[in-house]
């Protein structure tokens, strides 16, 4: 679809795009706080903060299978990588094809989340979670960078692909673990990462 458009106008594009859901949520979640009991602390964890806790957990999930799912899912079983095709390649084949959107959204979720001056208002949980998923695509992208600059015989040998296997459930179960826990409204405790978010988000 966007195939025949200069790379320039899909950025304009997909910054606007971006622009507008996060006004848009932002505009949802001014509703639900007034229409919330004034009673409620800033603690208290709503059905919002779970939806929008979410959504940033894409970012690392479309690193790790752009870095290490497309070697490895092809020797799984057809029936998984049918699933794949269907649901998660077409997001994972714009997410390669346009590079430059990992880091729009990413310094987008940085100005409105990471910074101590946010325009949004401070919902901890939802603060929690972006920076968890910031940091988990930081790792993602090291771990890629890291095991591309390995010598290509070493990366298609047997050991090879055993590291990048780790490596892709390594990124598969961090994240499903921190999507299953922010649905449950819980903060995930995933060593040293989890605890390192703590740590900045305690220093601001």
């Amino acid at each position: 679809m966007f195939n025949g458009l200069p790379v320039w106008l899909i950025v304009v594009i997909s910054i606007v795009a971006w622009t507008l859901m996060v006004i848009t949520i932002y505009q949802i979640y001014l509703f639900t706080k007034q229409a919330s009991s004034k009673g409620y602390e800033k603690s208290y964890i709503t059905l919002l903060d779970r939806c929008g806790s979410v959504i940033p957990y894409w970012l690392p999930l479309l690193e790790g299978l752009q870095n290490f799912g497309q070697q490895i899912l092809p020797d799984y079983p057809f029936s998984i990588m049918s699933i794949y095709r269907k649901t998660l390649m077409p997001l994972v084949l714009f997410y390669v094809t346009h590079p430059a959107l990992a880091f729009i959204v990413f310094f987008i979720l940085y100005y409105l989340f990471v910074r101590a001056k946010s325009p949004i208002p401070d919902r901890p949980f939802i603060r929690f979670n972006v920076l968890q998923s910031i940091l988990l695509f930081l790792i993602n992208s090291l771990l890629g960078a890291t095991f591309r600059a390995l010598p290509i015989e070493f990366r298609v040998s047997l050991y090879g692909l055993m590291l990048c296997n780790t490596l892709f459930w390594f990124v598969l179960s961090t994240v499903a673990y921190s999507v299953i826990k922010a649905i449950e409204g819980r903060y995930a405790k995933i060593p040293v990462i989890s605890q390192a978010v703590r740590i900045q988000i305690d220093n601001q």
